[in-house]
């Protein structure tokens, strides 16, 4: 991910003063099967509690890459059930009844008291447009003044959270992967994945990023940033840049309903990683970065592994077959034991010569180079 995420804001002139907007940011990245054709995208879930917004006119989130309308769902509907609520916040919420005619509904603690209100965000409350032109393109992401004064109205925290999905192989994504070279030779692939995340970090911005910061807009001020990253318990975790807060098995029964619309992702075959940073009272996380690398193997493209096997077994036939031949040539073999005596040696000769070659061959940076140097050094 060369690019960073960039939350930013405006703010209503009269009111600024002594309210700066402030936001606790929630982020899931949830990394799919690249093998499977029917499973083409990660998930990047966002969410923004927010703590601080009388003063808010609109917020703007931009991504590192283009994506289309279509690819932004609200999670609203999702977390109106307590047991998926309580999973999303790791502690015990109930959501309360639907108000504002199903715009709204609080979340409640254990005494009933409310912790927070989760508003609806539409295709109507938002925005999409680009930003930038050819390898920095990217898309905003803006929430409308309008949404922003509907959640005004109420006295307390306010919680929002999308969904992202991000086509696989997307330019600038989260997710980075480097094959094995001789991936054709294999049935197995063994994949070194990167998946790193960035939030705020302003040298990662791009130019017409910084030139929108410059005209007036500004970085929202972050109380908190919680990051999940949630992969396949087949899959290795090999490095990270800084140990993680916690690490443990999704709940299935707890998630499965956050997961119903993304039959790609089982719950019960998923590991979560939690990174987290906080704040201290009064001030506030000026960026936030997040990289972990992963070992994978996937099943390979088996016809073409197939069509690799067929093709050595057919380039040796050939080999012995040829060899065969110019010997009964030289020596005039027309005995059928002689050319059977012939065959069988040349075939101990190639699996001595296999043998050689794997033994020896990664002592070699250039087996012409080596063979001239084994006979110029006998001069």
């Amino acid at each position: 991910m060369r690019g960073s995420i960039a939350i930013w804001h405006d703010t209503l002139a009269d009111d600024a003063n002594g309210y700066a907007p402030r936001v606790e940011v929630h982020i899931n990245i949830w990394k799919g099967e690249r093998r499977s054709a029917k499973r083409r995208f990660h998930l990047l879930d966002i969410g923004f509690r927010f703590q601080e917004m009388r003063s808010l006119r609109t917020l703007s989130i931009s991504l590192p890459f283009e994506i289309q309308s279509d690819h932004i769902f609200d999670l609203f509907d999702v977390m109106h059930d307590s047991s998926t609520l309580s999973a999303i916040f790791n502690e015990t919420l109930s959501a309360g009844e639907v108000q504002e005619n199903g715009k709204t509904f609080a979340a409640l603690n254990e005494p009933k008291k409310v912790q927070f209100y989760v508003s609806r965000c539409s295709r109507d409350d938002r925005s999409l447009t680009t930003i930038g032109k050819g390898g920095d393109a990217g898309s905003v992401i803006m929430l409308r003044d309008q949404f922003l004064d509907r959640m005004r109205a109420k006295i307390g925290d306010q919680y929002i959270r999308l969904r992202i999905r991000v086509p696989f192989h997307i330019m600038n994504g989260f997710v980075s992967e480097v094959d094995a070279k001789d991936s054709a030779f294999l049935s197995t692939i063994s994949t070194s994945e990167i998946v790193e995340f960035r939030l705020n970090e302003r040298r990662n911005f791009s130019a017409a990023i910084l030139e929108r910061l410059s005209g007036g807009a500004d970085l929202i001020d972050v109380s908190a940033v919680h990051y999940f990253l949630i992969r396949d318990m087949t899959v290795e975790m090999t490095q990270s840049h800084t140990g993680f807060k916690k690490m443990r098995r999704l709940e299935p029964e707890i998630w499965e309903r956050y997961l119903r619309d993304e039959p790609q992702f089982n719950a019960q075959n998923m590991i979560i990683y939690h990174w987290s940073s906080v704040a201290p009272p009064q001030s506030t996380v000026d960026s936030f970065t997040a990289l972990a690398t992963f070992r994978a193997y996937y099943t390979g493209r088996l016809w073409i592994y197939a069509l690799v096997v067929v093709a050595l077994g057919a380039m040796g036939s050939a080999s012995q077959a040829g060899l065969a031949a110019l010997v009964g040539m030289l020596w005039e073999i027309k005995d059928p034991w002689q050319a059977a005596a012939v065959n069988a040696a040349i075939f101990f000769f190639l699996v001595f010569l296999l043998f050689f070659i794997v033994r020896f061959g990664r002592r070699w940076s250039n087996p012409l180079e080596w063979v001239i140097g084994f006979f110029s050094a006998r001069r």
